[in-house]
């Protein structure tokens, strides 16, 4: 009688297991086959893109685009290599489209930017010619003949950095006033709720 009621324990443990290991494969099937669909929203993304177009109008800045941080491949030591991407970008007239060259880029190789949006504070290069904390980012910049850039962090409500505000200047080197910063910061606010 006691190996009757063991069988049956040991049939209710096997059916529990079994039925957990179906419900993962089942929950991670359905999230592989909901991450491969296309989604898009054009109203979400003319939001954007008119966000950053009154962004160019007020400033005058000559090229104005946001970029999204995300998580690549792994190193081997299994640490994430972090990325950035530029996902929206708006420019003026007879200036050139750079969202192309912006895809896919460690953040370790944009240090000077990244240092300052790291401590939550507004990355300042109002002449590039004198700037000297990261020759590498210098150089990058050089590549798309920008003279003056500034870029803010874009955050959650509750304070995460998802990515960058990013104003260039290209025709001509700009200052950033306590008016440019607040703002930058409103904008970088309303973008924040149309990208979450």
């Amino acid at each position: 009688m006691n190996s009757g009621l063991d069988i049956i324990s040991v049939l209710t443990g096997v059916v529990s297991a079994g039925t957990a290991v179906l419900g993962m494969w089942l929950k991670i099937k359905f999230d592989e086959k909901k991450s491969k669909e296309f989604s898009y929203d054009p109203n979400l993304h003319s939001s954007v893109i008119s966000a950053l177009e009154y962004v160019l109008q007020e400033t005058q800045a000559d090229r104005v685009y946001v970029v999204e941080f995300h998580n690549g491949e792994h190193y081997f030591s299994g640490r994430s290599q972090q990325k950035l991407s530029c996902t929206y970008e708006v420019m003026s007239e007879g200036i050139s489209a750079e969202a192309h060259n912006l895809q896919n880029i460690r953040t370790s190789n944009f240090h000077g930017l990244i240092k300052s949006i790291a401590s939550e504070t507004t990355f300042r290069c109002p002449d590039l010619d004198v700037y000297t904390q990261d020759i590498g980012f210098k150089s990058f910049l050089e590549r798309k003949g920008v003279k003056s850039m500034f870029a803010r962090p874009i955050k959650t409500l509750n304070g995460k950095i998802v990515g960058l505000l990013c104003l260039e200047y290209v025709k001509e080197k700009r200052t950033w006033s306590d008016e440019a910063e607040e703002f930058s910061r409103k904008q970088a606010r309303v973008i924040s709720g149309y990208l979450i």
